[in-house]
């Protein structure tokens, strides 16, 4: 897609015609729109796409979020996107519960926190045999030499995919997720095609892997219908993709400040808290949509029963009521609750798995290569399918 120009997309865009979609956002001009929006209120209007609410706020946002009986998340992951075709509504994102909370049960199983040691040595593996080759060329692109193979690698590993299932939905991945707001459904059903013949193909002939195990599990003397159990792998594919491959690359392009760099030689036990200050500064999400089931109000703002409403999460971020000056990477900030992963009940169900990897990928970067840094600008993504943000590429060097 690369980086997309500024054509006078002012701040103030964003107080009436926001559009998630439009392609002249950039990573440079999407901060002071979030701002204007918010010191507009707290919660603003749209007319675009329809028309649809934006809440802006970090308080509101989080209390939206928790919210999910008035703030339903059936349908509505993507503003301007709710009605799609007839397919099945049986992705994690778009459920609410009993159906939620019995698919949420099954889905998390492999990547709850107390699992992750289970996963340590294969992520690790994955990541020094990738530094093992940059080794050899000496520039390289943070991108797509490092941080886009690995989740697709290790998310890949866990469900059982074998090497060429692997590359096929890697491919189906990328198409889907760079698709415009014209393209989207073709996109989309081509990668819904490949899964459902995924499902299929293990339903007929289950091996020993966790996605016969969900084919086979029954949750609350249930099992798991063929819809669902595409729309779980759907949830499997993409959320480990597009998020981690952007939330790496983020992190080391704010570790190649000098600051940033010397604070974790000095102590690597600045890790996480680089990882948490990314996240913060730079959410891959940017906003989930939601449809209000009920006449409400936030932030004193009323909002009637079957509304779109968009909770921007990286602008809840970056919201100076809740963090002092919020703009500036700050490795010394300590523990804040961002919302970089969402909150409630639809909190991302891979957030330890997603921290697994940033962890170790700044781990074996600092100790491969200590003195690496950034040899050309970056290249941003712009906002992609409407509510995620990220880098296309990142030139760098070794030394």
């Amino acid at each position: 897609m690369g980086t997309v120009e500024n054509i006078d997309l002012l701040p103030e865009w964003g107080l009436s015609e926001f559009n998630p979609w439009d392609g002249r956002i950039t990573h440079e001009n999407i901060w002071p729109i979030y701002r204007a929006m918010r010191e507009q209120g707290p919660v603003v209007r749209s007319a675009a796409l329809g028309g649809f609410w934006c809440v802006t706020r970090y308080q509101e946002v989080r209390a939206a979020a928790l919210d999910h009986k008035t703030f339903s998340s059936r349908n509505a992951l993507e503003i301007g996107k709710q009605n799609w075709s007839d397919r099945p509504k049986t992705r994690l994102i778009e459920t609410d519960p009993p159906e939620h909370t019995r698919i949420r049960k099954a889905m998390q199983a492999p990547i709850l926190q107390k699992r992750m040691n289970d996963f340590s040595d294969g992520v690790r593996e994955s990541v020094t045999e990738l530094l093992r080759t940059i080794a050899k060329k000496g520039e390289f692109d943070i991108v797509t030499d490092l941080a886009e193979p690995i989740p697709q690698d290790v998310v890949g590993r866990i469900l059982g995919f074998d090497e060429e299932t692997r590359r096929r939905n890697r491919e189906l991945v990328l198409k889907f997720v760079h698709a415009d707001l014209a393209n989207s459904e073709h996109a989309h059903a081509d990668f819904w095609a490949f899964l459902i013949e995924t499902v299929q193909e293990r339903l007929r002939h289950p091996k020993d892997d966790f996605l016969s195990q969900l084919c086979s599990e029954e949750v609350d003397g249930k099992r798991f219908t063929e819809s669902e159990l595409v729309g779980m792998l759907h949830g499997f594919a993409l959320a480990g993709h597009h998020t981690a491959i952007d939330g790496i690359s983020s992190m080391l392009r704010y570790a190649s400040a000098d600051s940033v760099k010397s604070a974790y030689l000095d102590d690597p036990g600045m890790g996480a808290q680089i990882v948490e200050e990314t996240l913060r500064c730079d959410p891959p999400i940017h906003l989930e949509g939601r449809t209000t089931n009920a006449d409400t109000v936030i932030g004193g703002v009323e909002i009637s029963a079957g509304e779109s409403v968009a909770l921007l999460y990286a602008s809840a971020n970056h919201d100076d009521r809740q963090f002092e000056d919020p703009e500036r990477f700050d490795v010394g900030r300590g523990p804040v609750q961002h919302l970089a992963f969402g909150y409630g009940i639809h909190m991302c169900i891979g957030l330890h798995l997603a921290r697994l990897e940033m962890n170790t990928v700044l781990k074996e970067m600092m100790r491969s290569f200590p003195h690496y840094r950034l040899s050309a600008e970056p290249e941003n993504s712009g906002m992609v399918f409407g509510h995620h943000m990220g880098w296309e590429s990142m030139p760098a060097s070794i030394a």
